[in-house]
């Protein structure tokens, strides 16, 4: 059986790579002011799915899974409002 440190260790692995996974896209679109390529329809997906898995990690009281998708919804806003800045 594999312990529960492990499997936490697990999902804040798997945590980190999803959310810091938007970092790149923000500083590209930051330095180019370019978000064109970008679907507003990804990123309202994104943050419906994101809230479903919130609300998962509060029925579950897992902050693992709170803390991941609040972070990504954070980052996932931080692009809308670039994109809709950036728009022309």
């Amino acid at each position: 059986m594999i312990d529960d440190i492990w499997v936490s260790i697990l999902g804040i692995i798997a945590a980190a790579l999803v959310t810091s996974s938007f970092i790149p896209q923000i500083v590209k679109g930051y330095r180019t002011k370019h978000l064109d390529d970008v679907s507003y329809w990804l990123m309202i997906t994104i943050c419906i799915g994101m809230s479903l898995w919130i609300g998962y990690g509060i029925i579950k009281n897992d902050f693992v899974i709170i803390g991941a998708n609040i972070s990504t919804i954070i980052l996932n806003m931080i692009l809308v409002v670039m994109k809709f800045r950036y728009s022309k």
